[in-house]
């Protein structure tokens, strides 16, 4: 329903218009226009969440543009992109496989897609690694490959150490205990801090870099109020009391459900591993959202995640990650002036599971009705909004129009393009709002330029003379 309110005209409030700047130049006859938007629960691919799918066991000497097209066409917008290292334990990496892992980023994101990124020196238990400084040079060897590729890389296990990158096993002195050999501690700490700070030094600050082990976070980050950009992955998520060892003390799981408030997380379920399960639909929908789940393994652990399907709860956790932006209204003027401006206030939320980790904008378009000319407007605030949101939160958005604009009717619409400029005019990389359409209202999403019609307008005109 739209809703419509007209001032009355009175001394005050012609002096009031008299007094104002030039830049709220509205028509003396503008009202203000209201419209409100019904949610939807459907499941709605979108960008930087969600389930994942791999692109090949090495990115660099496996990578299959199959798997990564099939993913897409099932809905997920994410890749697990996983990096051997294993022959330059000891040396540096060669040009060509820098070049050649730029190639790989850019292939994934010509496809629609985005990578959540894994570097390791041994994919298996063995935990054949390289020294901490090594690492280092490694990280700053990648900074301008990843650099030039930060809009394809929402995420970033932290890897490099141990077996399979998970920081455990490793036989350069990064971890201590379990198949670690007889490195201390101490040892393994000062070194776990040399690649750490080498990770926030040469990993974009747009990338989430997500840690193994809570206990290492709560060491670097007492009070859980870690850099934004410092997230978190299990592996063992919902896997028995610990979930394998994860959480060896239960103030961790209290600790990393605080940090992700801020700081992603991710990871995949798990089987062989500590018993009892958690595989049930009431599990995964009270700890998906303590945890603020945003990227999970849609392979792995198929017990759990077929457990899911078959409990019927599965495309709600699919809906559900990451970050899921609803609108409930929208308020302007319904007509301004050639060089004037309009204050367009959109109340809003998010109600997915965790945060929007980067600032994506939100965007006003005034679409003429004849010319189909655009004009627009934007703000880039949607990272601010809570996750799990139960009330709106107001942003507000002032579009200014141009001198030159056509007189006429034109359509507010809204769109929510992707922060990166490489990205921003491809519709594939646009947020869809979870709302419902509805076509008597004018309320529609048009996929073609990844817009929502709001089902109001505005009128520009000439000033008056």
């Amino acid at each position: 329903m739209h809703h419509v309110s007209r001032p009355l005209p009175s001394r005050i409030g012609a002096l009031a218009l008299a007094l104002a700047p030039a830049v709220w130049a509205f028509s003396a006859s503008a009202a203000s226009v209201s419209t409100t938007f019904v949610a939807n629960s459907a499941d709605m691919p979108n960008p930087d969440r969600g389930f994942y799918s791999w692109a090949g066991s090495d990115l660099i000497n496996d990578f299959d543009i199959g798997s990564v097209r099939s993913a897409y066409s099932r809905g997920q917008r994410l890749v697990h992109a996983p990096v051997l290292l294993a022959a330059y334990r000891n040396g540096d990496i060669p040009s060509s496989v820098l070049n050649t892992l730029g190639t790989r980023l850019e292939a994934i994101r010509a496809e629609g897609m985005k990578a959540e990124l894994l570097f390791a020196y041994d994919f298996t238990a063995g935990g054949n690694d390289a020294t901490a400084t090594q690492i280092a040079r490694h990280l700053t060897q990648l900074k301008p490959v990843l650099a030039a590729h930060a809009e394809a890389i929402p995420y970033m296990r932290a890897g490099f150490i141990g077996a399979w990158g998970e920081w455990h096993s490793s036989k350069s002195g990064n971890s201590c205990g379990y198949h670690s050999g007889d490195t201390s501690c101490d040892t393994a700490d000062a070194n776990r801090l040399i690649v750490r700070d080498a990770l926030l030094a040469n990993v974009p600050a747009t990338t989430q870099i997500a840690f193994r082990y809570p206990g290492d976070l709560k060491l670097w980050y007492p009070d859980a109020n870690a850099p934004p950009r410092v997230a978190s992955h299990n592996d063992c998520f919902l896997a028995g009391p610990t979930d394998t060892g994860t959480y060896p003390t239960p103030d961790l799981r209290t600790y990393i459900q605080q940090l992700t408030k801020k700081g992603s997380f991710g990871g995949e379920t798990c089987q062989g591993g500590e018993e009892p399960l958690r595989s049930a639909c009431t599990d995964i929908l009270a700890e998906g959202p303590q945890y603020h789940l945003a990227w999970l393994n849609a392979d792995y652990a198929p017990l759990v995640l077929n457990n899911w399907k078959s409990e019927g709860c599965y495309t709600t956790v699919s809906a559900q990650m990451g970050y899921r932006i609803q609108l409930d209204k929208i308020t302007h003027p319904d007509q301004a002036q050639r060089g004037g401006s309009l204050l367009f206030q959109v109340d809003l939320r998010n109600a997915g599971w965790s945060r929007m980790f980067v600032d994506r904008p939100l965007e006003v378009r005034l679409k003429h009705r004849t010319t189909g000319a655009i004009i627009k407007a934007r703000h880039r605030k949607l990272s601010k909004l809570p996750a799990q949101g139960q009330a709106s939160s107001r942003i507000g958005i002032t579009l200014t129009v141009p001198d030159n604009a056509a007189t006429g009717t034109y359509d507010v619409l809204l769109a929510a393009p992707d922060a990166f400029a490489k990205n921003r005019d491809d519709v594939r990389f646009a947020v869809r709002f979870a709302n419902a359409d509805r076509v008597s209202a004018g309320q529609q999403w048009n996929g073609s330029d990844a817009t929502l019609s709001t089902g109001t307008s505005v009128k520009v005109v000439k000033p008056a003379n």
